[in-house]
């Protein structure tokens, strides 16, 4: 008898950090995609990435609320091949570039999302670091 996963999370894409405009550009994404949209709130910035995601045994931070600057993607529950159709719908959508994206795994939601953007930040410059190092 196979287990089964109880209270799984929706797949969906979560943002941080965008107005109103690309907001609404990945609420037409998601629409296409077939995916739940979930916009964070400025002051989520200190929260646990799996929280965020609707993942049972996380609960909100009591306290100061924290909020940051920079603009964030996560993928939640998605498959390889919707991950990769869904970042080709953002791109013809006009969200191309943005530099902080992560799918949750098992060590990234235990992160707050300032975390999360804190690693995505170094691995994107360590990545354009070897990229131009190798163009040199």
């Amino acid at each position: 008898m196979k287990a089964r996963i109880m209270n799984t999370p929706e797949e969906k894409i979560l943002i941080y950090g965008f107005d109103g405009e690309k907001t609404e550009k990945f609420r037409q994404t998601a629409m296409r995609m077939k995916t739940k949209l979930a916009v964070l709130p400025p002051e989520s910035a200190g929260e646990q990435v799996g929280y965020l995601a609707g993942f049972s045994g996380f609960s909100a931070k009591e306290g100061e609320k924290q909020t940051d600057s920079r603009q964030c993607v996560i993928f939640s529950c998605m498959d390889g091949k919707k991950l990769s159709r869904t970042v080709d719908e953002m791109r013809s959508n006009g969200l191309g570039g943005i530099p902080l994206k992560a799918a949750v795994t098992a060590v990234n939601q235990k992160m707050t999302l300032s975390e999360l953007m804190d690693e995505l930040e170094k691995e994107h410059r360590i990545m354009h670091k070897e990229k131009e190092d190798k163009d040199v």
